[in-house]
């Protein structure tokens, strides 16, 4: 249950909907709450989808082309640091849009919720703790992220927009991390393995 839990709490740090507050205020501008809403369910339903997807099937495609689990934990901590770096050092730009469907795919849902951190570490999950396992953990992480954003205005008011940065900023450091960590379990793992 504790790793269940620890899976939960760094997955919702990588999707990080706090800090893509501002990004789905800004791009959902000129919409109308009601649509602003239909977009979020939108952006968090194929996010969720495009996650369960490679829970499922993501190992059994590294598998086909001999990615071994180390070889993965290097590759998911490079890609989760990078992005984190990109992030962390990335200017604010966001482009209001007046039509929600291509919104709620690109950029809410892919890259900003089901990124290739998030993927990453969504195949972590289902290597380590079995695919149903990860399904379970997208399943709530999906529905804390439609609590959030749903709570956005309120959130937005509550903390301001400089504090809603500062705590962007904690989860991108923490995501970080935990892409380094990756890489050194991963490294660890290539040095243990037995020399044929």
């Amino acid at each position: 249950m504790t790793d269940i839990f620890t899976a939960i709490i760094l997955l919702f740090v990588v999707v990080d909907p706090v800090g893509n507050i501002p990004l789905f205020m800004a791009v959902t501008s000129r919409l109308d709450p009601s649509h602003r809403r239909r977009v979020l369910l939108a952006s968090v339903a194929v996010a969720s989808g495009v996650l369960a997807l490679f829970a499922l099937f993501g190992i059994q495609f590294l598998g086909y082309f001999g990615v071994g689990i180390a070889d993965f934990m290097v590759a998911s901590g490079t890609i989760l640091a990078t992005f984190s770096i990109y992030y962390l050092l990335k200017p604010y730009e966001y482009t209001p849009a007046t039509e929600g469907v291509e919104v709620a795919v690109v950029p809410l849902a892919v890259p900003f919720l089901a990124g290739p951190a998030s993927i990453s570490y969504v195949l972590v999950i289902s290597q380590q703790m079995g695919a149903l396992t990860a399904l379970a953990v997208i399943a709530i992480v999906s529905l804390l992220t439609l609590l959030t954003l749903l709570a956005s205005d309120y959130i937005m008011k509550a903390l301001g927009i400089i504090g809603i940065r500062v705590i962007e900023k904690l989860m991108l450091l923490l995501s970080m991390t935990i892409g380094v960590a990756l890489i050194r379990k991963g490294v660890s793992m290539w040095l243990e393995a037995p020399t044929v």
